[in-house]
Parts: structure tokens; C-alpha cells; sequence
């Protein structure tokens, strides 16, 4: 699993799980940004007290 040479910092996961863990975080995040941003312009549109 672990490879003996790659450093394992404070979580327990070593340097390429923290990167890999990272990046999906990262996806995650502006997969719900996209969302996000396309609720509230819907709700714009279909919201006649905003206009």
C-alpha cells in the first residue's frame, strides 16, 4: 500500500492519497459551484419579485 519512502504527515494518508484526496475535493467543490450558480439563476428567472 504505502510505499516506506513517502512521508505520511498528521492525517495518516501519504503524500499521493493527500494529493488525490485533494483533487477530488477540488471537483467536488466546482461541480457544486456550477450548481449552485445555476439554482440561483433559475430562481432569478422564475422569481417575479427579484425582476
Amino acid at each position: 500500500m504505502a510505499d516506506t519512502d513517502e512521508k505520511v504527515g498528521p492525517s495518516g494518508l501519504t503524500l499521493r492519497q493527500a494529493e488525490e484526496l485533494h483533487a477530488s475535493l477540488v471537483e467536488g467543490t466546482r461541480i457544486f459551484f456550477c450548481f449552485a450558480v445555476f439554482a440561483h439563476l433559475l430562481a432569478y428567472i422564475y422569481s417575479p419579485w427579484l425582476h
